[in-house]
């Protein structure tokens, strides 16, 4: 063979396998690269998901807390309204409709509560067999 035929298929060789060579440096680069991205995509659903487990978490003892004050404050609620209604009033013997409606009104229950109270208190001194009734239903309000 001629010796320029030689040397061209070698310089042709060296090309190809320079250009081989290279390509699958670049496609390993960029797998790599690929790889890395949704690595980290992964971490960062990871750490929202963590931070949203967090946040829930804080609401739900925020909301648990909430309701413990609520609670606690409907109780010392009733129970200032339990003292504001004497006991001599929740008495059936002592029984005074006007006196009870009064104190009903001075409590700090709910108006909706109120109003249920009251409506019975007049109920029952409408008809005198209802008293022990709605006495039962404002010591049920109470707490008492």
């Amino acid at each position: 063979m001629n010796r320029n035929v030689v040397i061209a298929l070698i310089i042709a060789i060296l090309a190809f396998g320079g250009y081989y060579y290279y390509s699958h440096q670049q496609q390993a680069a960029q797998e790599a690269a690929a790889m890395q991205k949704a690595s980290d995509e992964a971490a960062a659903a990871k750490k929202a998901a963590d931070d949203a487990a967090a946040k829930a978490a804080a609401d739900a003892k925020a909301a648990a807390d909430a309701a413990a004050a609520a609670a606690s404050s409907t109780a010392a609620a009733a129970t200032s309204a339990a003292s504001a209604i004497a006991a001599d009033l929740l008495d059936p013997a002592k029984f005074d409709a006007d006196k009870l409606s009064a104190a009903i009104d001075a409590s700090s229950l709910a108006a909706d509560v109120k109003a249920t109270l009251k409506s019975a208190v007049e109920a029952a001194k409408a008809n005198p067999s209802m008293v022990q009734s709605a006495i039962d239903q404002v010591k049920k309000a109470l707490g008492m």
